[in-house]
């Protein structure tokens, strides 16, 4: 077995005390979890929090529940602002070493407080426990061969000397094995730490087909992997003389020092750019990806609703059947909340050491918070946490499916966030309804769609829902009337509450199809202005008014050259 093989068959044999360990914790999951909040008001009882809201006081979930009240973001800023400042003992009496950021598509980016507890949960079930669930399917096999790993990000230093950056900068810097990332990935620092404003989408594809004996994939969304085959698929040509010659394309922009530093790192590799190109002699009409890879076992990233149509489109075109799917549990900068269950299901079973955790009825606000062991399968839950870093009964806004039980704990899927959308004329559209809608488009018109968006536009006469679509490619014949009116047939199905609304003429729906790779575009300056690319979700619903003004100038754009 190889060296990267070896280090990670240890991180596996490591990780089944965490498979046993949470095995038990399954079986009551009540206790683990009231045994964790009173041990962190103990803990925090001194601090300031603590303090006004007599933590030392409350002795059951019960009380900590009446005392306390839900709150946002916005309730904790003034002290977190404080804590960034320098100022200790406010909301938890650990020393924040670190503050996560996040994506501020809605808004600012948010200070989300990482404490070392909270961090070393995070690697347990991410880095170890992951590769024993992964052995315990697939034997120990898949790791004698480096994975490619698409997660990045960095930080920067605060003045009161914590860093600040996306959650991922802190796996890339402080993970189990950190110093071993360039033997067990084969993504060099520049990619894994991109300089900033670098699209790192080259090196990662690069550095990735250079090496044969990739064994699986891992990515923070699977939209991400996707993107990677789509990149190779669209410039297989160029990537494999890159290969051949041990060059970087003049084509492909990156900072000369950061150019300068890959080249040093790679070799003319004719014999490898052959068999690339063997490969990609066959085309990409069948699933492709072992004939890259022929040892490639499986992926792994998040699920959810909002990532299926991306991991259905990978395993259908692209992986086939005998490369399996594996996906992380329901987690954010916030903390982790499940983990994962085994291989091709999306069902993760809820960590209940991860973070306290309390679920409200996702369609009522006035509903109790209930704890885990008081779920019932099929129903959706709103998420409500009490974490290790100091954020207590915190709302995150998630919306979480109960599909089954392992012993006593809910085993779930993420299902969408709270809000609507499009809310026009009182009829709640949700985001999965407009998800259905596109997929079932796509699969009645036999179009690929790349990606979607819907805005709800309140200033035209009537107000219309704009759906905007990336087509790589659709059949001869389909016109754009065709596809409007099968989305609209299909929304239909999805929210019965429009169909008055658009068969009286008090709603719209206008289609918008974008050029090619808008969403790459996109995703680039996003990037540009500062986002981890391992942060960047796909833009669903147009929210904020700079996604607006980017989506609509594209369309602007192209209507005026049209004319």
């Amino acid at each position: 077995m190889s060296f990267y093989g070896l280090m990670m068959k240890m991180m596996s044999l490591m990780g089944k005390s965490s498979i046993r360990a949470l095995d038990k914790m399954t079986k009551d999951p009540r206790k683990t979890q009231e045994e964790l909040l009173l041990s962190l008001l103990q803990e925090n009882r001194d601090t300031e929090f603590g303090i006004e809201n007599g933590f030392g006081d409350i002795h059951s979930i019960e009380e900590y529940q009446a005392r306390l009240p839900i709150r946002e973001y916005d309730d904790f800023a003034p002290f977190i602002e404080r804590m960034v400042q320098g100022e200790e003992n406010i909301l938890t009496a650990e020393h924040i070493g670190h503050y996560n950021k996040t994506s501020g598509t809605l808004g600012c980016p948010k200070y989300i407080p990482l404490a070392k507890k909270q961090l070393s949960v995070c690697g347990k079930y991410f880095a170890l426990y992951t590769n024993a669930v992964v052995s315990s399917c697939l034997g120990y096999g898949w790791a004698d061969g480096r994975g490619i790993n698409l997660q990045e990000g960095t930080s920067e230093v605060l003045e009161c000397g914590a860093t600040y950056g996306c959650a991922s900068s802190m796996a890339v810097k402080e993970g189990p094995f950190k110093n071993m990332f360039s033997q067990i990935y084969t993504s060099p620092a520049e990619a894994r730490q991109p300089a900033p404003g670098v699209v790192s989408r080259y090196i990662h594809t690069r550095f990735a087909l250079q090496e044969p004996d990739a064994t699986y994939i891992m990515g923070t969304f699977s939209n991400i992997i996707l993107e990677m085959f789509r990149y190779i698929e669209d410039h297989h040509e160029m990537l494999a003389r890159d290969i051949e010659l041990g060059t970087i394309d003049e084509s492909v922009e990156l900072p000369e020092e950061v150019r300068a530093s890959l080249l040093a790192q790679i070799k003319p590799d004719p014999k490898r750019a052959g068999q690339l190109r063997r490969a990609f002699s066959q085309g990409f009409d069948e699933p492709w990806a072992k004939r890259i890879w022929p040892k490639l076992s499986h992926i792994i990233s998040a699920g959810g609703a909002n990532f299926s149509p991306y991991t259905e489109k990978l395993k259908k075109n692209i992986l086939g059947d005998s490369v399996h799917v594996f996906y992380f549990g329901v987690a954010a900068s916030e903390g982790i909340f499940s983990v994962l269950s085994g291989k091709d299901t999306q069902d993760t079973v809820l960590a209940p050491d991860g973070c306290f955790m309390e679920f409200r009825d996702a369609e009522d606000e006035t509903a109790p918070c209930l704890t885990m062991d008081r779920l019932e399968a099929g129903k959706c839950y709103e998420l409500i946490i009490t974490n290790y870093s100091g954020l207590y009964r915190y709302r995150m806004h998630d919306v979480v499916r109960v599909t089954g039980f392992r012993e006593k704990t809910p085993l779930i899927q993420f299902e969408t966030r709270l809000g609507f959308a499009a809310n026009l004329r009182g009829e709640k559209t949700s985001e999965p309804a407009v998800r259905q809608a596109v997929k079932e488009t796509e699969n009645a018109l036999g179009l690929e769609v790349t990606d979607y968006s819907v805005y709800p536009d309140p200033d035209v006469v009537p107000p219309a829902y704009v759906i905007m679509l990336e087509l790589r490619s659709r059949p001869e014949g389909v016109k754009n009337e065709v596809i409007r009116s099968r989305l609209l047939e299909e929304l239909k199905k999805a929210n019965k509450a429009i169909i008055r609304h658009f068969d009286g003429g008090h709603l719209d729906l206008r289609l918008v199809l974008l050029q090619p790779e808008t969403y790459l575009l996109y995703r680039d300056v996003m990037i540009m202005k500062g986002t981890s690319a391992s942060q960047l979700k796909p833009v669903h619903v147009i929210r904020s008014e700079f996604q607006r003004r980017f989506f609509f100038k594209l369309r602007e754009e192209e209507e005026a050259a049209a004319l």
